[in-house]
């Protein structure tokens, strides 16, 4: 989420007046916050008071805030980005911070802004005093990079070890239960809804020969809504596929037994994610009620290593790594056997 803040841009005609033997400097602001609390957003106008009072003493220009309310691990952050743009049109002259840690909390990003700024002649102050770039003072650039970074990885590590905390003793600990089921107070609950009698009907059709390609068409011909549609996430759409039919079939959920830490993100600045082996995953038996009876699934799971469909090669089309998925960031393949890019 992001917060666009009324923007107070200067003349640049009158940027380069002098003060004394000062040079009017442009100030671009940048304001970062990580949630949208109350709390957090206090700060944002006390960081603005500071910036205010700052500007003013040293007689220089406020071009633009910019402010941002997301994690500073992550580059994708929009007003972050408008500001980099603009650094490349060198539409102002500093960028100001509270502390390294607001422009990122990762030593790579905060590297990349480094460097843009110092190829296009834009300095760096930070109000901690730590990094200035306009008398020379970087030397502790790479230390505080790395500091930051660490610090995040270690309220991410704090974090991960509270999830598996709860998920031992068997509580639900995701935002997003499977589709069949609601979250309440940590307990899986069957949803009085048509959602579970869905997942009966997809374990059902498999069983009785049905293919993972076959199950999904008939669903969207019924107008049934999407696991990612009903969930209301972004971008979901309205046609079931082979994947979303193949993780219900695999999901041990719908047996009763509740198994998390199944994947996790590789570092806290990556989103990507890698699978966690069976042994180190969290498993606690019964924890909920049921919707598919152990014995079919345990016939499904046989019948998914029996029936494998053979999945043709990628192949290198006009689009190729030139296509990027939106959510995760890979680049596409063009696959003849799905006429599109996967």
């Amino acid at each position: 989420m992001c917060l666009v803040n009324n923007v107070t841009k200067v003349n640049t005609a009158t940027s380069q007046i002098t003060q004394g033997n000062d040079v009017r400097m442009r100030c671009a602001v940048y304001i970062r916050v990580s949630t949208d609390k109350e709390e957090q957003k206090a700060s944002l106008k006390y960081q603005k008071e500071l910036f205010y009072r700052y500007i003013e003493e040293k007689g220089w220009d406020i071009y633009e805030f910019y402010m941002d309310v997301q994690t500073g691990t992550t580059g994708k952050r929009i007003n972050l980005q408008k500001m980099i743009e603009e650094d490349q049109a060198k539409k102002f002259d500093i960028i100001l911070a509270k502390e390294l840690s607001r422009l990122a909390h990762n030593g790579e990003l905060s590297y990349k802004i480094k460097n843009l700024c110092e190829s296009h002649g834009i300095h760096i102050i930070t109000l901690d005093n730590a990094i200035n770039t306009l008398i020379g003072n970087t030397n502790m650039f790479g230390l505080y990079a790395w500091m930051y970074e660490q610090e995040s990885q270690n309220t991410s590590n704090r974090v991960k070890e509270t999830i598996r905390t709860r998920a031992k003793k068997g509580l639900f600990k995701s935002s997003n239960p499977q589709y069949g089921y609601e979250v309440r107070e940590g307990t899986l609950y069957v949803r009085d809804d048509n959602t579970s009698s869905i997942v009966k009907r997809i374990f059902e059709e498999y069983l009785a020969g049905s293919g993972r390609q076959s199950i999904p068409r008939r669903l969207y011909n019924k107008d049934i809504s999407t696991p990612a549609d009903l969930a209301g996430k972004k971008n979901a759409g309205d046609k079931w596929n082979d994947l979303t039919i193949k993780l219900i079939l695999t999901n041990p959920h719908y047996v009763g037994d509740l198994v998390q830490n199944r994947s996790t993100t590789v570092s806290v600045t990556s989103k990507k994610r890698r699978q966690v082996e069976r042994g180190n995953q969290i498993i606690v038996k019964d924890t909920h009620e049921a919707i598919i009876p152990r014995d079919v699934f345990d016939a499904v799971q046989q019948q998914l290593k029996i029936r494998t469909k053979f999945i043709t090669a990628p192949k290198k089309h006009l689009f190729t790594n030139v296509l990027f998925c939106y959510d995760c960031g890979k680049g596409m393949w063009y696959r003849s056997n799905r006429k599109g890019y996967v």
